[in-house]
């Protein structure tokens, strides 16, 4: 055989090798996907934070557009089926420690159109069996590596998401609460939950969730047991429509221009979910210049001395009592320092709890809702009488809702500019007042429904829920409190800072 002829040969040997290369590569590129899947920075960041193993609810609130469908399901296809993806190659993608059944659980009009496709979209050819399950859609998964799941909807009986001792979850898109917690329970024996969505309506309850992040909780897990402290462990990601943006995101797939004709289109009232993935019902909150990383701070000891309290109560028949301490430092800034949020059995009982706290502070006013000075027409006696019989005397606080809630919008305003806080506001709340926080992360206006809505221009008024410290705090502020100088009362003596408790 001559050399020409050998390196003919040769030549061919390797075209044959390169053309099967390409033939294998195509092949995986058709039927593997998920093997070469690169996540944009934000998702990225998410795959990051369930892979870390260190939490055990992840969420990605995120705009219209950015993938998360995509990253849900790549997460599961390189668990089930690793084959060395580099952006899934840490903790639980490594040694997963839960079991291998889980469950999806989305939209019932997203299943056939989006959930099974995407799915099929990103899983290995051949490597799982499907069956409906008596659904109209393919509900129970197999993969070949001993895995198994079901996808569920949002629209089945509650009854149905009990029972099931799972090792994963994925809600795609804003989950129902029960069904949540439903789901949360079938963690018994260790897992973790992750949620994709887009979080247009039925999400307040996925803010109260994930808003205060992982601050510790107590728990007690026997009646009668000291409660045990305990650090959340939740991971929340916010995905704007940039974040997918070639030109401004990291890893984009979306054209700039394309984003910017999409965005135009979408109603005014839906953006802050669909372009910048935040929680849609915050629009329409009252406080909206509240915040967690502003104005929420921890305790610290309230020094007579150095601040003067004022102390605000609102009571209710049915609902439960609420009154929130304001301290005032010299300088006017105003702290709410603590509440009280409490049903109790009789006046006598009330009276005691407020003592207790009133003890810790200089209070020099205590105001109440005007309801507590009405006489019982059978007692001929009003539950401010009973509180003064008690050793607390309140005086009626003010009356003007409306000027209130401009007092305390006015108290958390402030000026920020690159991070440099150029003003600061007036009113900070202690994050042991977790009562106070959450009414003003809640406290919103009133909205006209459906149809109605069209004929009618937005309401002026505020819906009456979950606003019992904020009205307290506003009758604190309208009558402008002012640092007092303490002056020692021999028979209590000076309270020392180190006595001050503020998760008593």
């Amino acid at each position: 055989m001559t050399n020409s002829q050998t390196s003919t040969i040769s030549r061919d040997k390797h075209l044959e090798t390169l053309r099967q290369a390409e033939e294998l590569e195509t092949w995986r590129l058709e039927n593997e996907r998920y093997r070469f899947y690169t996540p944009n920075g934000t998702a990225e960041t998410f795959i990051n934070g369930f892979g870390s193993g260190d939490y055990f609810i992840c969420f990605i609130s995120a705009a219209n557009g950015v993938g998360k469908t995509a990253v849900g399901a790549n997460i599961l296809a390189n668990l089930m089926w690793p084959r060395g993806n580099k952006w899934f190659n840490g903790g639980l993608f490594k040694t997963w420690p839960f079991l291998k059944r889980g469950r999806i659980i989305t939209e019932s009009a997203l299943v056939d159109k989006n959930m099974v496709p995407e799915l099929k979209s990103w899983f290995p050819r051949d490597h799982y069996t499907t069956e409906k399950g008596g659904k109209h859609f393919e509900s129970r998964w197999k993969t070949d590596t001993g895995w198994s799941f079901d996808i569920m909807t949002y629209d089945q009986d509650l009854t149905q998401f009990e029972g099931s001792t799972l090792g994963w979850a994925w809600f795609d898109e804003p989950p129902p609460d029960a069904i949540l917690k439903a789901t949360i329970a079938r963690m018994r024996r260790g897992g973790i939950i992750f949620i994709t969505a887009t979080p247009i309506s039925g999400s307040a309850h996925l803010y109260d969730l994930f808003a205060s992040g992982e601050m510790e909780v107590e728990v007690t897990l026997r009646e009668g047991e000291e409660p045990v402290k305990v650090k959340r462990k939740v991971f929340h990601l916010t995905a704007d429509v940039e974040s997918a943006c070639k030109t401004h995101g990291i890893r984009g797939h979306l054209e700039h221009e394309h984003i910017v004709q999409m965005v135009a289109e979408y109603p005014e009232d839906e953006r802050q979910a669909r372009v910048y993935g935040k929680f849609q019902h915050l629009i329409g909150l009252v406080f909206k210049r509240f915040s967690r990383q502003i104005h929420v701070i921890p305790p610290f000891a309230v020094n007579p001395r150095d601040f003067t309290v004022y102390h605000l109560l609102d009571p209710h028949p049915r609902n439960n009592d609420a009154g929130i301490w304001l301290a005032v430092d010299k300088n006017r800034t105003k702290y709410v320092v603590d509440e009280l949020w409490v049903k109790p059995e009789d006046v006598k009982q009330l009276a005691f709890l407020i003592k207790k706290k009133n003890s810790q502070y200089n209070v020099v006013h205590m105001g109440g809702d005007p309801s507590m000075f009405i006489e019982d027409q059978h007692t001929q006696r009003s539950l401010g009488t009973m509180l003064s019989e008690e050793g607390l005397s309140y005086i009626p606080a003010t009356k003007m809702r409306a000027a209130s809630d401009k007092r305390i919008e006015a108290a958390l305003n402030y000026t920020q500019v690159n991070n440099f806080m150029l003003r600061a506001p007036e009113l900070y709340i202690f994050e042991t007042c977790q009562r106070t926080i959450y009414e003003l992360e809640h406290y919103r206006w009133e909205e006209w429904q459906g149809k109605t809505a069209e004929k009618h221009d937005r309401k002026e008024k505020p819906v009456d829920k979950d606003d019992h410290m904020i009205e307290s705090i506003g009758r604190g502020l309208i009558i402008e409190p002012v640092f007092i100088p303490f002056i020692q009362n021999n028979s209590q003596g000076v309270i020392k800072p180190s006595e001050f408790d503020p998760y008593a």
